[in-house]
């Protein structure tokens, strides 16, 4: 039987950080028991490439958002930060943030903190079928093939991918605006106006997803004012949420108390655990199996694609909330200025538009259609596993691959997906532009083959039926779960009754 085991030498075996021996000799040495009793005292340690690393004073500065370090906390979190972040911009900043060399004991864990109360972090959800995997093994297979992808140039934009994409987005736009514009009265075009925006909107999303996670020009400050001109001006929707929001989930994928992307209750339960009215890490709340959330639930699979046609009313919400209220918002008056930017030229643009019903039935059919992109979205994770067969020893990349799916389609219709549809390839290598993800999906599913790793994937349209049976087969357990709680009802007001009586 495999033994799950990684590499337990205190020596770098990612070769992220540029720390000379000397200098990582002259560090002190940190036991699994001092890195626990350093953190329950208020540290924020991860160990990063044999280093444990401090980063108080960096949290709060953290590009991507604080939650997606603080998720790492007492983590062996190399994996994680060679997946999301450049080799060069590592190899500076992890030996700043370094205070010590990490002694493994042994045990082959990456989580040490699992049985902490940690309020910024949830231990992760246990349970599931234990495949009884290397995840060593995985490991090293994993950082190998990293190194292969990035000696042949894989995570270099090649900005031909993007001529199509360009054309495309001019089209739509140019189609978007001039049936609004020089639409006659006519209805119908109106409505063929408001599907133009949706498809534009879905289509700047990949784009927008691109230059979130820096893949565009791999410069961070260009890529994110890209992404705001494009998100927020063109579309009213926050970018700086979506970093915050879109980073955490990437560290705690499908994760039921810490990852926001399925965190959607009272409308959807992905998961039994959420029945449990469990404290969200993310919203900081609990979310509540209450009343409502029992009707929706149990309706879920027959309201999925009606919920989806509303989803983008909420992304403006949470945008309109994430800048207003949030503590971290580096670009806050950009992206606040850019949003009203939008309004501002799209609410003009209505004005083309000679009567309100017809105002109100461009502007439902632009929002309700990009329901496309949430179903696409959503698909990838919704009907997968949301527990860990083994929270302290499974590594990033048999999580991944545990969490997520892959969307077959033929090549010519890889525009619809933008690329994205290979969601296992995008996780594992999250900087890794879309367009070449197709390539690395063979050495993905060698990997998964060599580790006995199932790698699930599916058409569209089956990906649709697996997800609706999925969310069909929650629905019943809490049909079940809403008798069994009636019934209890009952009963105490019987016996509150019969003892009344006495």
């Amino acid at each position: 039987m495999p033994a799950r085991t990684r590499q337990a030498e205190a020596v770098p075996v990612a070769g992220l950080a540029k720390l000379s021996e000397k200098r990582r000799q002259q560090l002190p040495a940190c036991t699994v028991a001092q890195l626990r009793q350093r953190i329950a005292a208020g540290e924020y340690l991860v160990v990063i490439d044999g280093l444990v690393c401090k980063l108080n004073g960096f949290v709060n500065k953290h590009p991507g958002g604080p939650l997606a370090l603080l998720h790492m906390v007492g983590h062996d979190a190399t994996d994680e930060v060679l997946s999301m972040h450049p080799r060069e911009v590592l190899a500076t900043m992890v030996p700043r943030w370094a205070v010590a060399q990490f002694v493994p004991d042994g045990s082959g864990r990456v989580s040490f903190v699992e049985d902490m109360a940690l309020p910024y972090s949830a231990p992760r959800t246990a349970g599931g079928e234990d495949p009884v995997l290397d995840y060593g093994a995985i490991q090293r297979d994993y950082w190998q093939l990293h190194a292969q992808l990035q000696a042949e140039g894989f995570f270099k934009c090649t900005y031909s991918d993007y001529t199509w994409d360009a054309v495309r987005y001019v089209v739509l736009l140019a189609a978007s605006l001039g049936l609004v514009v020089w639409g006659g009265g006519q209805t119908w075009v109106y409505v063929l106006a408001g599907l133009c925006t949706a498809l534009l909107w879905q289509q700047l999303s990949f784009l927008v997803h691109d230059l979130g996670h820096n893949e565009l020009t791999g410069r961070r400050g260009v890529d994110l004012i890209l992404g705001i001109c494009v998100a927020d001006l063109l579309g009213g929707l926050s970018v700086g949420w979506w970093k915050k929001n879109h980073n955490t989930h990437h560290v705690v994928t499908n994760d039921v108390d810490n990852d926001p992307d399925i965190q959607h209750m009272p409308f959807f339960a992905i998961s039994t655990r959420f029945f449990e009215s469990r404290f969200s890490t993310y919203y900081r709340r609990v979310m509540h199996f209450d009343a409502a959330a029992r009707l929706f639930v149990s309706l879920q699979d027959k309201l999925y694609y009606v919920i989806m046609c509303f989803a983008r009313f909420n992304l403006y919400v949470q945008s309109w909330l994430y800048l207003l209220t949030s503590d971290f918002a580096p670009y806050r008056m950009l992206e606040v200025f850019c949003i009203a930017g939008f309004f501002v030229w799209f609410g003009y643009l209505l004005t083309y538009i000679p009567t309100w019903p017809q105002r109100l039935l461009y502007v439902l059919i632009a929002n309700t259609a990009s329901a496309v992109l949430h179903v696409q979205l959503t698909l990838s994770h919704f009907a997968m596993s949301t527990e860990s067969p083994d929270p302290e020893r499974e590594c990033f990349c048999a999580r991944q691959v545990r969490t997520t799916m892959d969307v077959i389609c033929p090549r010519w219709f890889d525009w619809f997906h933008g690329g994205l549809q290979f969601q296992i390839e995008h996780h594992l290598f999250p900087r890794l532009p879309r367009h070449k993800l197709v390539r690395v999906q063979p050495l993905v599913k060698d990997l998964c083959r060599r580790h006995g790793m199932q790698f699930k994937e599916f058409s569209f349209i089956d990906g649709n039926v697996y997800t609706v049976q999925w969310l069909g087969e929650v629905a019943r357990r809490a049909k079940v779960y809403n008798c069994r709680e009636h019934l209890h009802e009952q009963a105490v007001n019987s016996i509150a009754k019969a003892a009344g009586g006495l």
